[in-house]
């Protein structure tokens, strides 16, 4: 009896949850409010779980958005979809009223009621389900972690001059990389961040641990500059330096964004040695490379890049590997290896990897 009851708790926890992502709920949502408007009568909740299933939505959102059409709205819904039908067929309104509105007044109009039924059921869809969406959206408490995390680095850079504050805060808002950071779960022990900038990634990282250890170290000497000043309050050492040479401490979490491609191919798979023998047991290696194998999406990706190592004066053009390279060398390393591909508000597609050093085995 246990066992069944575990197998109906799985089960009823599987459906509740499958595809709470933002996206997936707001289509379930606007799916279940359009069959919810649709007068199939009979076949409503069929419809709404068939399809659920058949497009890998969440079916209790689905089913529970169907009821849209009760008591309570049933007469606004038939009234709006004769309407809309009216205005479709004959382009006008018809004088109806609600106060003298009646269920066998519909009927007599109810070719009417059909047609309106689905411009206005997809209204009812589109608006609800973006309502649905951003409400998943902001109520996922991985969103709240993300965002407590944003307002924290913002705050230790709320005292920058107006444009490097402006920089932080709009790269705070669409980069990505900031929200998987998160979800990745950023470990604890020293941060190491190579290319640091501004020191927001670092910053990020000491989101609730503030005494942690940060070290970083990029060529543009202004960023490094506004990084010193904004982390004075933190354990942080950050400088003026090629990270070729940068000594590399031991750490917990060394982290790589969009430098790799600056180097030569000897380089970058030198680095990422160096970066694997740094790690401390059970720590993370995480760097962001383009994405060579998504087609137009690489090609306009690798195009934003030399533009921006032109206006940069960059003595060479940007190389990336294929990601079968960085993977072999990572686990040559012994590193456990995972990758997750991406792309950012702009059309540019990124690889990230996590490389995780194993921890060590307890003596038995």
């Amino acid at each position: 009896m246990k066992a069944i009851n575990g197998t109906i708790k799985k089960l009823a926890a599987t459906l509740c949850t499958e595809g709470l992502e933002p996206l997936p709920a707001g289509l379930a949502v606007g799916l279940g409010l359009f069959i919810g408007v649709v007068p199939i009568y009979g076949l409503q909740s069929v419809a709404a779980i068939g399809l659920a299933i058949l497009l890998g939505l969440n079916k209790p959102l689905t089913f529970a958005a169907t009821f849209i059409n009760n008591p309570f709205l049933q007469p606004f819904l038939v009234l709006g979809s004769i309407e809309c039908g009216s205005v479709l067929r004959t382009g006008a309104f018809l004088p109806l009223r609600l106060s003298g509105f009646t269920m066998a007044a519909a009927r007599g109009d109810l070719l009417l009621w059909a047609i309106g039924s689905v411009p206005l059921g997809a209204a009812a869809g589109v608006a609800g389900g973006a309502i649905a969406a951003i409400a998943v959206a902001w109520l996922r408490p991985c969103r709240r972690n993300l965002r407590a995390r944003i307002r924290f680095v913002n705050g230790v850079f709320a005292s920058a001059p107006n444009f490097d504050r402006g920089f932080v805060r709009w790269k705070m808002r669409l980069d990505r990389i900031f929200a998987l950071l998160d979800a990745e779960g950023l470990g604890a022990g020293a941060v190491v961040d190579l290319g640091c900038g501004y020191g927001m990634a670092l910053c990020f990282a000491a989101f609730g641990q503030e005494g942690r250890p940060l070290a970083g170290c990029d060529l543009d000497a202004k960023r490094i500059g506004v990084a010193q000043k904004a982390l004075a309050g933190c354990d942080a050492k950050v400088e003026v330096g090629d990270v070729r040479r940068y000594p590399l401490p031991p750490a917990g979490l060394i982290l790589i964004l969009d430098v790799l491609q600056y180097l030569s191919a000897e380089e970058q798979l030198a680095l990422i040695g160096r970066c694997c023998a740094a790690l401390e047991p059970g720590g993370k290696f995480v760097f962001r490379v383009h994405d060579r194998e998504r087609g137009l999406r690489s090609a306009m990706t690798m195009l934003f890049d030399r533009l921006i190592f032109r206006i940069g004066n960059a003595p060479s053009r940007p190389l990336v590997l294929a990601s079968a390279a960085y993977r072999e060398a990572l686990e040559a390393a012994g590193m456990r290896v995972r990758t997750r591909r991406f792309r950012n508000l702009l059309p540019l597609a990124h690889i990230l990897f996590v490389a995780e050093r194993p921890p060590l085995e307890r003596a038995p």
